[in-house]
C-alpha cells in the first residue's frame, strides 16, 4: 500500500465521478488515504544538504590548484554549507556566556576547595591512536609529577571500547564512565546555565559537568573533537582552572563525523581563560588555526610519545613468525602491510588498488591488513578480485598489533587526512620501513628517504612504482631498518612527550 498525494487523488476522484462510478471512487479513497504533504523547513533542508556533502569532503584536503573546475565549485558549495550554522551557535554561546556571568559561575575557578589531580576524558579506550596516547600519557604522568590521574570515558560497555583498560588498571589508574555520578553533585545554578545551550549539546554537557563536579580536578585534559567541545564547555561551567584541549588530527571539517556546532564551540573555548589547545602535529595545529581563524602558533604542538625499551621490541620481533603462521602467510614471503580503521579517510580501497599494482610486478608479495571498520565488506570484495585473490590477509583487531607490524617488510599508509600516525612511528621503532601519503602530519613522522618514504600524492600507479622500487632495493631496506629506530627514539621518546605535556599544564 502507498499513500497518494492530493493532486493524484483529486484527478482520480473526478475521473471516477465523470464515468458515473461513484462506488469505485469511494473504494479508491478508502484504499489510498489522503496524505498531508510534509512541510519542508529550512532545518530539514539544511540537514539534508549537510548529509549529502559528505562525498565532497575529501576535496578540502586537496590542493586547490589540483582541482578541476567542477571540483572547485563543489568545494566552494561545501564550504558555504558547512559555514551556514555558525551564526546560530555563535548567538547561542553568547547567550550561554551571559547566563554564566549572571549566575556568577566564572567565580567558581577560585572557589573550588578541593582541586586535585588530572581528569582525562575521551570517548572510549578502544584500539585507536588517540586512546593509546592517552594511556601512555596517563602512565607517564603517574610515574612523574602528577600521581593523581583519573580517566573518564563516554562508553566502556563493549570489549572493543575497553581495549586499553587493562593497561590502566595495571597502573592502578581509575577509569569510569562519564555522567554516572549522582545527580546531587551538580549545582542547580549550573543546570539553569546549561539549559541555554543548543539542545544537541545540553544533555551531554550536563553529563560531563556531573563528572567534573564530582572529581573537582585541577586540570581537565580532553581528547578528540566531540569530547574536547562538550567536556570543554562543562569544564568552563564547573570552574576547572586549567583545561587542555588535545586535537589529534586535522580539523573535523575533513571528516564525516563533523557536526554543525563544532567550529563556533571551538572558537568560544579558545577565548576562555585557562584553556590551552594542543595538537600532535604541526600540520594539524596550523590546519585548526586556519579553520578557526586563530593566530599562527596559538595552538601548541606536543608530538606523540612512546614507551618502548629494547627488550620489549625484541619480544615483538620474536612473535612475528607465530603471527604470520596464525593469519596464514607462508614463511619467507615478502609482506607489505598496514594497521588502520576501515573508514573513508584512510582510503582503504586505494590501498588495495596499490597492492594490486605491486603484485603485478612482484607476484610473490603478500598483503597483511590489521584493523576493522565499516568498509570491511567493500575491502573484502576488492581483495577477492582476480588480481589480488589469495594474496590479502585480514587479521582484524589484534592485541598484538606490534607483533603484526614487526612481521611486515614494509608498511604502507594511504590516508587522505591524518594527525600524527602512531603506526608509522611504531613501525620505525621496530625497524620496519614505512611509506605514506603526504596526509596532514604524516610527513613529520617519517625520516624521508632514510627510514621511509613520503609519496607525492594519492595516485595508485605512481605510488605502486615507487614501492616496487623500494622493495627491490635490498640495500635501502636494510639501511631503513637501522635508521628507523634511531629516528623514532630521538624524536618520539615518551619522556619528551611527558615533559612537554607538563609544560602545557603549567
Amino acid at each position: 500500500m502507498f499513500a497518494a498525494g492530493p493532486k493524484f487523488m483529486a484527478r482520480a476522484f473526478v475521473g471516477a465521478v465523470r464515468r458515473n462510478l461513484p462506488h469505485r471512487a469511494i473504494a479508491f479513497v478508502r484504499r489510498y488515504p489522503l496524505r498531508r504533504p510534509q512541510s519542508v523547513t529550512f532545518k530539514n533542508a539544511f540537514l539534508f544538504a549537510w548529509s549529502k556533502m559528505a562525498r565532497c569532503r575529501p576535496l578540502l584536503a586537496r590542493d586547490p590548484a589540483e582541482l578541476s573546475m567542477v571540483e572547485r565549485v563543489e568545494r566552494r558549495i561545501l564550504e558555504l554549507v558547512l559555514a551556514m550554522p555558525d551564526g546560530r551557535y555563535r548567538r547561542a554561546l553568547r547567550q550561554f556566556s551571559l547566563q554564566l556571568e549572571r549566575q556568577g559561575v566564572p567565580g567558581a575557578r577560585s572557589s573550588i576547595a578541593r582541586q586535585r589531580g588530572v581528569t582525562m576524558m575521551i570517548g572510549t579506550l578502544g584500539p585507536g591512536g588517540a586512546e593509546r596516547q592517552l594511556v601512555v600519557t596517563a602512565r607517564g604522568l603517574r610515574d612523574g609529577r602528577k600521581p593523581n590521574i583519573r580517566v573518564a570515558c563516554v562508553d566502556l560497555s563493549s570489549p572493543v571500547s575497553r581495549f586499553f583498560l587493562p593497561e590502566l588498571e595495571s597502573q592502578d589508574i581509575e577509569a569510569s564512565v562519564i555522567g554516572t555520578e549522582v545527580d546531587g553533585n551538580l549545582d542547580p545554578r549550573l543546570r539553569c546555565v546549561v539549559d541555554t545551550l543548543p539542545f544537541e549539546l545540553r544533555d551531554d554537557v550536563t553529563l560531563y559537568a556531573k563528572t567534573l563536579a564530582a572529581q573537582q580536578p585541577e586540570i581537565a585534559h580532553l581528547w578528540l573533537d566531540e569530547v574536547n567541545i562538550k567536556g570543554g564547555i562543562a569544564a568552563v561551567l564547573t570552574g576547572v582552572p586549567r583545561i587542555i584541549i588535545s586535537q589529534r588530527s586535522l580539523p573535523p571539517i575533513n571528516f564525516v563525523f563533523h557536526q554543525p556546532y563544532m567550529r563556533e564551540s571551538y572558537r568560544w573555548l579558545a577565548r576562555q581563560p585557562g584553556v590551552k589547545m594542543i595538537n600532535n602535529s604541526a600540520a594539524g595545529a596550523r590546519a585548526y588555526e586556519a579553520w578557526l581563524g586563530l593566530t599562527r602558533n596559538s595552538i601548541g604542538v606536543v608530538r606523540n610519545g612512546y614507551a618502548f625499551d629494547e627488550s620489549e621490541l625484541a619480544g615483538y620481533k620474536a612473535d612475528c613468525i607465530k603471527l604470520r603462521q596464525r593469519v596464514g602467510i607462508e614463511p619467507g614471503a615478502l609482506v607489505v602491510g598496514t594497521v588502520m580503521r576501515f573508514t573513508e579517510e584512510k582510503c582503504p580501497i586505494l590501498w588495495l588498488e596499490i597492492a594490486a599494482l605491486i603484485r603485478r610486478d612482484l607476484p610473490e608479495v603478500r598483503f597483511l591488513i590489521v584493523g576493522d571498520g565499516p568498509l570491511r565488506a567493500a575491502m573484502e570484495a576488492r581483495a577477492a578480485a582476480e588480481d589480488l585473490a589469495g594474496a590479502v590477509f585480514f587479521a582484524g583487531h589484534l592485541k598484538e598489533s606490534m607483533a603484526a607490524i614487526a612481521s611486515m617488510d614494509l608498511m604502507l599508509l594511504t590516508s587522505r587526512a591524518e594527525g600524527l600516525p602512531n603506526v608509522l612511528v611504531e613501525a620505525q621503532f621496530l625497524g620496519v620501513p614505512v611509506v605514506t601519503t603526504p596526509a596532514g602530519g604524516a610527513p613529520e613522522a617519517v625520516n624521508h628517504g632514510k627510514s621511509g618514504w613520503v609519496l607525492q600524492g594519492w595516485d595508485a600507479a605512481s605510488s605502486a612504482c615507487q614501492i616496487v622500487r623500494l622493495l627491490r632495493d635490498g640495500h635501502w631496506l636494510e639501511a631503513a631498518a637501522k635508521d628507523g629506530p634511531e629516528f623514532a627514539f630521538k624524536r618520539f621518546g615518551v619522556q619528551r612527550a611527558i615533559d612537554e605535556t607538563l609544560a602545557v599544564y603549567g
